[in-house]
């Protein structure tokens, strides 16, 4: 008994932490729209969540359907083989929700608990099968496979379908809105304010509600006879009460739809999601008590209990929970992590694109395209041109803002939160099963296409994202299954041994994964900053770039200088580090361009030098990366494959010019850094000695080439080292030209000089 009270103890535990990397990850369900369209400050958006998610998890059924016979029947098990199934199905769900929250990526709970019951129980039914010598065909009556298909079937299909509504809905509303929707939200505002709030709230009775006791089956049964006339009175009331707010309080009637639908699925989450985290310790714990009181050995004992009886979650229970998951919305940084993922994926602003672009994103980009024109000759002129303005002014709007703007508008928002809220409570209504997170994201990304946030410049990293996110998906079903098969195998036949290396083990990797996770997160803070041309309130963007490019021109020579210092040295791991380092550079250097042609789009056309300098300046400085690149990546090529180490005479070569460039760019570096253009002329002097140098020894490797007749791989070596060395003398020195152009400024002549 000491063991399994143990095993108990343990459940709770890995409750709290599934909690915790659970919440992390399906915040983004009911954060996504309100964040994304700021429509309010985030610690306000945060407090409606939590109260929410508290409300929903007070409220909430309790009734652990998943863990007690959803996916297998629990009557063929003894105890001690459940507790082993439920250990594996927690083990595994918070290793692989930890591992997509530090990905940033969201994921099903739904899906992730299924696979992992499907496969412990599993694995667990072959070992009994196994024991009592049972035939094959007898194997599958461990598991509940009629439910399980049902239930992997309607939340796949239910992606295609969220994504489809969403499209079509939000075409629909940008018809009627515009971009520029003020004047027509004046019009239209408290009607759709008052349809969205319609639906959302009779989500909320169907799905945020469901099972509790609040809706007693008299309840129930009424609501669903008298749907049309609930719907009806939620209209009305909700149109007049917003159209009062809107008229004399000012109000935004789509942030009341907005915050509206953050709480209701922030409860609704709570209320019937909660059953994925906390669902099979609370099962086991009440497994527990049902064997301890029986006296039966846990090897005798079979779990007829939990097939015949509903598991009920005890209310105290129910509010840590929700106090456990509101502190986490408000605390994890991962959480943050998986909302920035969805709300980048649908962002109507021009930015950094985290996917990189694949054969599969760009084939279904180029038949979208095929496509879209197709259905366009369907489409009425008269709506095509009014849905194109929109876009136009949409533009010209955009044009007076330089930075930081929402990722969406409130229209979009509000669609988002009204047509994922009716998706659910329909398909709930219909008794049929789906993952609020899968709907939740594909409407945003329907919504987002609809909204052409999916532009010709971003379409093929947008849909590489969301392949990406739909990919991590059936990885999720795939690993939940494998590894909780797994380790329901090592837990049967490992008994107690086993249960403490694989507790040790998941210790130990969520310990160092919350350290890298912090690591990353500090260093990815640290680039964002870097790329703030307006990071320092008392400088002017010309002073915050010439400030960047010096910062960066130091740390280019100084990679320079280690990796010339590394290969004189064989030095592979210096050689790696700085080569790593300009790696870094070279992905800052396209960021910062990236960076400065936004700045430039919300220039005034008056200010024509300051676009000049933004421009010129980075892409002299991409220059000067490539350069370095291509030298620190020859050296590492040559160093690696084991190849011929360079003669003593051009080792001295690379020595002296690694001095002599080293001084110049701190010459340039410090030139810059103190806007002193007086010495230019001795500067060019330099670059001239430097240049005269570095020629010289090519014609000797010229000749020597032609001469000692070297190996292929050392000359194109050295030779690269002084091609590759004089771009970056010439970059350079551009570099400080072109701010002496448009920065300097020469002093007059004295009168009578």
């Amino acid at each position: 008994m000491t063991f399994f009270l143990f095993l108990v103890v343990i459940l709770f535990l890995l409750a709290i932490t599934d909690l915790i990397v659970g919440v992390s990850n399906d915040a983004v369900n009911f954060l996504n729209s309100a964040i994304g369209s700021r429509v309010a400050r985030f610690r306000t958006i945060i407090i409606i969540a939590a109260l929410g998610v508290i409300l929903g998890s007070i409220f909430s059924s309790g009734i652990m359907e998943i863990a007690r016979k959803g996916i297998f029947h629990p009557q063929y098990f003894t105890f001690d083989k459940i507790m082993w199934i439920f250990l594996a199905v927690m083990l595994t769900d918070i290793l692989l929700l930890d591992v997509f929250n530090s990905l940033g990526l969201p994921t099903s709970t739904t899906v992730s608990i299924i696979f992992e019951l499907l496969g412990a129980s599993l694995v667990t039914g072959l070992i009994i099968s196994y024991d009592k010598a049972e035939p094959v065909s007898e194997v599958m009556k461990y598991i509940n496979a009629e439910s399980v298909v049902s239930i992997i079937t309607g939340i796949f299909l239910s992606i295609i379908i969220a994504f489809s509504v969403g499209m079509i809905v939000q075409y629909l509303c940008r018809l009627l809105f515009t971009f520029n929707y003020e004047e027509k939200l004046n019009r239209f505002g408290a009607i759709f304010a008052g349809l969205g709030l319609t639906a959302i709230t009779y989500f909320l009775l169907i799905k945020g509600l469901k099972g509790t006791s609040l809706l007693t089956p008299e309840k129930t049964n009424w609501i669903n006879n008298n749907t049309f006339l609930i719907l009806g009175v939620l209209f009305v009331t909700g149109t007049i009460i917003c159209g009062i707010l809107q008229r004399f309080a000012k109000i935004n009637p789509l942030k009341i739809v907005v915050l509206m639908g953050t709480f209701s699925l922030a409860m609704a989450f709570a209320g019937n999601d909660l059953v994925n985290f906390i669902g099979v310790p609370i099962t086991g714990f009440l497994s527990f008590q049902n064997w301890q009181s029986s006296g039966l050995p846990a090897k005798e004992m079979t779990q007829e209990f939990l097939a015949s009886s509903d598991v009920i979650v005890p209310n105290y229970m129910l509010l840590i929970a929700g106090a456990i998951m509101a502190l986490t919305l408000w605390l994890s940084s991962k959480a943050k992590k998986v909302t920035e993922t969805e709300v980048n994926l649908g962002s109507q602003v021009d930015g950094e694109e985290r996917f990189k672009p694949n054969a599969i994103s760009r084939r279904i980009v180029k038949t979208s395209m095929l496509m879209g024109d197709f259905f366009a000759l369907f489409v009425p002129r008269s709506v095509a041109t009014k849905y194109n303005l929109s876009f136009e002014k949409n533009k010209l709007k955009q044009a007076t803002v330089i930075h930081d703007k929402p990722a969406f508008d409130l229209v979009r928002a509000a669609a988002n939160l009204v047509i994922a809220s009716s998706l659910i409570a329909f398909a709930t209504s219909m008794k049929l099963p789906l993952s609020t997170t899968y709907v939740s994201f594909m409407v945003a990304m329907g919504t987002s296409l609809a909204d052409r946030a999916w532009g010709a410049e971003s379409a093929v990293y947008r849909v590489a994202g969301v392949l990406s996110v739909i990919g991590g998906w059936f990885i999720t079903a795939i690993i939940a299954f494998t590894v909780a098969a797994l380790f329901a195998l090592i837990l049967n036949k490992g008994g107690i041994a086993g249960t403490i290396i694989l507790l040790i083990l998941v210790s130990i990797f969520l310990v160092s994964s919350q350290i890298a996770f912090a690591k990353k997160e500090k260093n990815n803070r640290a680039k964002i900053k870097r790329l703030d041309l307006l990071q320092d309130s008392d400088k002017d963007i010309m002073s915050s770039n010439k400030k960047m490019i010096t910062d960066t021109l130091t740390e280019i020579g100084t990679q320079y200088n280690a990796i010339l210092e590394a290969l004189n040295n064989s030095d592979k791991a210096a050689l790696n580090e700085a080569y790593v380092q300009l790696n870094e550079l070279d992905e800052y250097g396209y960021k910062l361009r990236a960076q400065s042609i936004r700045y430039m789009k919300g220039l005034n056309t008056e200010d024509k030098k300051t676009a000049e300098v933004l421009l010129y300046s980075t892409d002299l400085l991409q220059d000067i990366v490539d350069s370095a690149n291509n030298l620190g990546d020859e050296c590492l090529h040559y160093i690696q494959n084991l190849h011929k180490r360079p003669n003593k005479e051009f080792l001295e070569v690379t020595e002296e010019l690694r001095k002599r460039m080293s001084a110049f760019i701190d010459l340039v570096s410090n030139s810059l850094q103190s806007n002193n253009y007086a010495e230019f002329e001795k500067i060019k002097v330099a670059r001239d000695s430097v240049r005269l140098y570095i020629n010289e020894q090519l014609d000797l490797q010229v000749s020597r080439i032609q001469v000692d007749k070297p190996g292929v791989k050392q000359s194109i070596l050295q030779t690269s080292i002084l091609l590759q060395s004089r771009d970056i003398l010439a970059v350079t020195l551009r570099i400080l030209k072109m701010y002496r152009k448009y920065l300097h400024k020469p002093v007059s002549p004295s009168p009578g000089s």
